[in-house]
């Protein structure tokens, strides 16, 4: 039997496959049912019936995946809701849309780096971009790494961070040019750290969205 942080670990961890499998249509009543025991044994100080009931809603939770598999002759394959509970649950959507992000980004750079607004490059923006895909697939990778599972990009709201990036790395490129921001680098070296700095910007997308998000909460 695990420790009670072990313990307390599992049971978290099943929480999110249970509300995976329900997001996708799976019937894992049963498997809630077991996991609602196991809270309650472990707020009594029973570690061994919580951890009873946690291996009993697991099962429920695999009988209930196996059930909604399909049926193609001889072979039992995943069906569109069990897909969706993997994409679901392990972060695949977050991925697959960072892969396909940074592709598109790379792609304006290549096409469309001389294209200007108001004279500033738009490759400030695609650079801006190109960092917060990569931003939501080092944190959809740290995710599996530390939880097996997604634990942040589990909502479709990470699509809405290349857009704010690629408005930060224009105002980024806005402050390097007016000098407020400098790096100590020679004129031939200005561009390539101005790319650098506006693929940093967007990098951090996401700490410079909870930054003004705390503000009210600090006053």
């Amino acid at each position: 039997m695990t420790s009670p942080g072990e313990l307390e670990g599992e049971l978290k961890n099943l929480e999110a496959k249970i509300e995976a499998a329900c997001c996708s249509s799976i019937d894992a009543k049963r498997s809630f049912d077991s996991f609602t025991l196991a809270v309650r044994e472990m707020a009594k100080g029973n570690d061994l019936g919580a951890y009873l009931q946690c291996q009993s809603a697991l099962y429920e939770l695999t009988s209930s995946l196996n059930q909604s598999k399909l049926k193609v002759g001889k072979l039992r394959l995943h069906s569109p809701r069990n897909l969706s509970f993997f994409f679901r649950l392990y972060g695949l959507y977050a991925m697959s849309f960072g892969v396909l992000s940074s592709l598109f980004f790379a792609l304006m750079i290549y096409a469309y780096a001389d294209f200007r607004i108001l004279d500033i490059p738009m490759w400030s923006s695609f650079f801006a971009g190109l960092g917060s895909s990569a931003q939501i697939l080092s944190a959809a990778s740290d995710d599996l790494r530390r939880d097996g599972m997604a634990t942040r990009y589990k909502r479709f709201w990470y699509m809405t961070i290349p857009l704010l990036a690629m408005t930060f790395g224009y105002t980024a490129y806005l402050l390097f040019e007016s000098g407020l921001v400098a790096f100590n680098v020679s004129s031939e070296g200005s561009t390539s750290s101005t790319m650098l700095f506006c693929f940093l910007v967007g990098f951090a997308t996401s700490w410079l969205i909870s930054k003004p998000s705390a503000v009210p909460r600090d006053l």
